[in-house]
Formats: structure tokens, sequence, C-alpha cells
């Protein structure tokens, strides 16, 4: 599983480079990390391309317990299987318009 993650984030990286790249533009790099582990892979992208780094963040973080996608009625669960079910955001970032990428 590890080595799948590892694969796509480097064809994602390669992907956002060559696009902004060929743009020249403005590159937002937005994530949403509950242990990490994606924080760290998006600012490896964000330093690539140049681009602007922005952390999604629940208004009411996760715990492990809720993390536990074993457990079906987790919050990660509940927030998977039903749409309507997302968390409320912490802070919202600003204008899209002014990125070329994101």
């Amino acid at each position: 599983m590890k080595r799948l993650v590892l694969f796509m984030m480097a064809v994602m990286l390669l992907s956002i480079t060559v696009n902004a790249q060929k743009k020249g533009g403005k590159t937002l790099v937005a994530y949403f990390s509950a242990t990490g582990t994606t924080a760290r892979a998006a600012k490896l992208v964000a330093e690539a391309v140049d681009g602007t780094l922005y952390e999604i963040q629940p208004a009411k973080k996760y715990t492990a317990a809720d993390l536990d996608w074993h457990d079906k009625a987790s919050r990660s669960s509940v927030e998977m299987s039903d749409s309507k079910s997302r968390p409320a955001l912490y802070s919202k970032l600003g204008s899209l318009a002014e990125y070329d990428t994101i």
C-alpha cells in the first residue's frame, strides 16, 4: 500500500510540475493530513513547483478513534459513506481566482 501511495504521489508531483512550468502561473497545493503523511508529501510538491501550501483543517480535530476505518461507526467511516456528513472547516481559503493551478 505504501508503494502505491508513493507512486501516486510521484505521478502527481510530475503532473503538477509539468503543468505549472507550462503555465508559469501561481500554484496552490492544498492538502488534508490527519496523521502527517500527506503533509510531508504536500510540502515536497509545493517546494518542487514553487507553490503556496495550504492545509485543509477540520474545525474539530480527528482522534485515533475517529480515524479507525475498521469501525463503521467511526467519524471517518460515516463521513466517507454519507456525502451530507462532511466536517466543518477550521478556516476558509481566500479567493482561488489568484491561482492558475490548484
